[in-house]
């Protein structure tokens, strides 16, 4: 029964590899916050204008209209309000790791440069 010699050197590096520190985090999804946002607005613009008193002046549909409208856009923006207070969060709580890099395909450009 052997085990693991705790004095193993760590595996050498392989050509065409290098160690690079990242930041990983998890950072939400904007879009999805600006359509439930906007989904819940118009869900509550839709109400306040169909349940609202009537007017004279304007007809139920104009009136559903411009509540829908407006409420679409107020959510929206509350949505993308707490979006970004969580992103915000999200880099607080960021932590930093070393990635062992590949070049996959013997070139020294890095993707993205």
């Amino acid at each position: 029964m052997s085990s693991a010699d705790p004095e193993t050197p760590a595996p050498a590096p392989q050509p065409g590899s290098a160690t690079e520190r990242m930041t990983v985090r998890r950072a939400p999804n904007m879009i999805a916050f600006l359509i439930t946002g906007a989904a819940v607005g118009a869900i509550a613009g839709l109400l306040v204008g169909a349940l609202g008193p009537g007017s004279l002046a304007y007809t139920r549909g104009a009136i559903i209209g411009f509540f829908l409208m407006t409420f679409l856009i107020v959510g929206a923006t509350v949505g993308a309000v707490v979006a970004l207070v969580l992103d915000r969060i999200s880099l607080k709580r960021s932590r930093h790791v070393s990635a062992e890099v590949r070049d996959l395909h013997g070139t020294d450009e890095r993707p993205g440069t």
